[in-house]
């Protein structure tokens, strides 16, 4: 994300120092939170079922909301893969697995860090980088591109392994290349997750470079028509739609959250994606339906105690897309 310039303003620069400040607090004791707690065992969790290994990491990867558990998960499925290094089954379940790993990551690091850092600094503190989902994070990064590596090397040529690259290198229009071909072949195992990405590239590239809002709205309904119960695929579309000028039609798509249902390794998306769309309902201006959805996020938080709350921390009281330091 692009530094955006706050002007010379110095009551607007203090702001924005203040900001920083306790943003890298909040850090230091999200930080600490973690250190307090004991480490998980993956090996004594695997002996302790007596279960297949695959079984296990089936368990552990059902519970999205605790990380260590997820990386366990994560863990078991690559030693299996890397000690199959014929079989595509096997490293085509790693990469699965670990690409849910480095999403929900990606999510705590970004719940973690808020917005305020990217506009008020040109490059990410020290600090940060001692932060230990920051540092999962990067090892799951290195991983998923090492088991690609792999797997490619073994000549798999199936369309799954694009979809893999493709999510690895982000929106750029390589990356275009790849899911079109994804989108084309359309596998039942990707279940609308290639169509999602393509939407996401189009909808982050620039004209120039390949990128289309039309194209991305059209994508995101291709996914969510493949996966229905997938809460992230209507949360994104209503977005595009409000970009597009479709007010209307972004409230109806945000309105079918409230009759998706998910089991236990979907809650923590479900919460975090009513959480989002109570937002945008707010900004789009129907604040009934952004009652409903913050309403139900709240039951699912309350039947639900051990899902991760995902709160920004803001000094301005801030959150979404938006710099608050630039006036409307």
């Amino acid at each position: 994300m692009s530094l955006l310039n706050p002007g010379n303003n110095h009551s607007t620069i203090a702001s924005a120092g203040l900001a920083v400040l306790i943003v890298l607090f909040a850090i230091q004791t999200v930080s600490a939170a973690h250190h307090e707690r004991p480490a998980l065992d993956c090996a004594k969790a695997e002996a302790d079922t007596g279960s297949p290994p695959q079984l296990v990491a089936e368990r552990l990867l059902a519970q999205s909301f605790d990380t260590e558990k997820l990386a366990c998960g994560v863990n078991l499925l690559v030693a299996i893969a890397d000690n199959d290094a014929g079989g595509f089954d096997t490293q085509l379940a790693a990469l699965q697995a670990n690409a849910r790993n480095i999403y929900f990551l990606d999510r705590i690091v970004l719940y973690e860090l808020g917005y305020l850092i990217a506009w008020y600094v040109t490059e990410v503190p020290e600090e940060t980088k001692t932060n230990a989902s920051m540092i999962a994070l990067v090892k799951a990064q290195n991983e998923q591109l090492r088991i690609l590596q792999r797997a490619r090397e073994n000549r798999f040529t199936n369309v799954e392994l694009d979809y893999f690259e493709a999510l690895s290198i982000g929106p750029n229009a390589k990356a275009l290349g790849l899911l079109k071909a994804v989108v084309a072949a359309d596998p039942d195992s990707i279940k609308g997750a290639g169509h999602a990405l393509l939407a996401e590239t189009y909808y982050r590239l620039p004209d120039i470079a390949g990128g289309d809002l039309d194209r991305a709205i059209g994508m995101m309904r291709a996914a969510s028509e493949r996966d229905p119960d997938n809460p992230r695929y209507p949360r994104l579309l209503a977005g595009y739609l409000l970009d597009a000028a479709q007010a209307d039609e972004a409230l109806a798509v945000l309105k079918q959250l409230l009759s998706i249902e998910t089991n236990i390794a979907g809650l923590q998306l479900m919460a975090d994606q009513l959480r989002v769309a109570a937002d945008l309902a707010q900004r789009i201006g129907d604040k009934g339906l952004a009652r409903q959805l913050s309403a139900r996020r709240e039951a699912t938080m309350e039947d639900h105690p051990y899902l991760q709350q995902r709160t920004v921390v803001s000094a301005m009281g801030h959150f979404g897309d938006k710099n608050p330091m630039v006036e409307e």
